[in-house]
């Protein structure tokens, strides 16, 4: 009798051990971190055709965080252009950026990025409003400058190759009757959404979001600055983390005439 009570009571905590076993254990994940911060984009876009269905291109980027006083990118993508069609232009260069270590979520080293991208570009009338749609495709080859023992100097370390796909829709118009120099002051808005595509996992995620919005000032028949407020959506999903800079953008415009 007793051993069968015995073999009993085994049998029961058998069947709940493996119960427990079987049942996946709940932790609560960890809340992904948001960071706010200020930052000053400066930048200016040069078009100068060279024929009347080809162009150079040129923008340059000075990228500050807290308004300018922290280095954040510098960045500078020249590039050729093409015209197939009235509203129609594709466009191929190359783009080198050097990154800092900055703000409340710091990358580990300060980076360098050699960059090739392609982008078609159509713009169209919608009433009042000038309406355009970029697509760019990156291949990106980024590198750490990484620390060396008892030096100053800092060496480059392994190279990781990636590849990105940027859509940015752009609206602008007239607004009113406001004038500089006799020329219309314009209101603009755009977003452009950045997504990584492969890697590691072969994912087609968000990297960036850039909201934008703000106004042009003629400068003459071929330049304007352009002076507004973007928002900044930035991802770092492996640190379950993402920033949102709050972004006062000045650029300067140039677009130059064919002979």
């Amino acid at each position: 009798m007793h051993v069968t009570a015995f073999l009993r009571r085994a049998a029961r905590r058998g069947a709940a051990g493996c119960l427990m076993a079987a049942v996946p254990v709940v932790l609560p994940a960890q809340p992904w971190i948001t960071r706010h911060q200020d930052a000053l984009w400066a930048g200016t876009f040069v078009d100068q055709p060279i024929t009347k269905r080809t162009a150079l291109w040129f923008d340059g980027s000075w990228r500050r965080l807290a308004l300018g006083e922290e280095p954040q990118q510098l960045l500078v993508r020249p590039g050729v252009q093409l015209t197939v069609a009235p509203g129609v232009r594709v466009a191929a260069g190359y783009g080198w950026i050097a990154t800092q270590p900055y703000g409340s979520l710091p990358i580990a080293n300060p980076t360098r990025e050699h960059r090739t991208w392609q982008q078609l570009l159509l713009s169209h009338k919608a009433g009042a409003f000038t309406v355009s749609h970029r697509y760019r495709l990156e291949q990106r080859w980024i590198y750490p400058l990484l620390s060396v023992a008892g030096d100053d100097e800092r060496e480059a370390g392994p190279t990781t190759y990636q590849n990105r796909l940027r859509y940015m829709p752009r609206a602008q118009a007239n607004l009113g009757s406001a004038k500089v120099n006799g020329r219309p002051v314009i209101g603009w808005v755009w977003d452009e959404l950045l997504m990584p595509l492969g890697g590691p996992t072969q994912a087609f995620t968000i990297g960036q979001n850039r909201a934008a919005a703000g106004v042009g000032i003629p400068l003459s028949a071929t330049t304007r600055t352009e002076v507004g407020y973007m928002n900044l959506y930035n991802a770092f999903a492996p640190r379950r983390a993402n920033e949102i800079n709050h972004t006062l953008w000045i650029s300067l415009h140039y677009t130059g005439m064919a002979r």
